[in-house]
């Protein structure tokens, strides 16, 4: 019993609370269906990362953006308590709304190709500016109060 006890004193359980709240459109690359995504985000501390996605994914650029965001937590507190043993550090990272955030990402990212597609498609000079501000002014306020 007393092993027991010990073990549990020994390992520590951080939690850490992630809260995406803007994701905008960065550069973009019609010819290799990727776009830049300025995401950004709250660990306690308002960030900005730069990611850029495949547009021909929606689900798996959603899913890679959530995927770096905990490794990236992980690596910032990792390295922040390099003393202490890996093995007696638990790091449980929480994605505020994650299957939501998932889903309105995906949607954020194919509507995002539907535009440089619309790029791509265009022949003439006419209307192509317009297009490509539209691109560019699109973004994904994931904010509580602007739903």
């Amino acid at each position: 019993m007393k092993e027991k006890v010990m073990i549990l004193h020994l390992s520590k359980m951080k939690i850490i609370s992630l809260e995406i709240k803007k994701i905008r459109i960065g550069r973009f690359f019609p010819k290799e269906d990727k776009v830049e995504l300025d995401v950004f985000f709250n660990d306690g501390n308002d960030k900005e990362i730069f990611k850029v996605v495949d547009i021909s994914d929606p689900e798996g650029a959603a899913e890679s953006i959530l995927a770096d965001l905990r490794k990236m937590e992980k690596a910032i507190h990792k390295s922040s308590e390099v003393k202490e043993l890996i093995v007696d550090n638990f790091l449980n990272i929480i994605i505020k709304d994650e299957d939501r955030l998932l889903k309105e990402i995906s949607e954020f990212v194919q509507r995002t190709e539907n535009k440089i597609n619309e790029i791509k498609g265009k022949n003439v000079a006419e209307g192509y500016l317009d297009i490509v501000r539209e691109l560019k002014n699109l973004k994904l306020d994931l904010t509580q109060d602007s739903q």
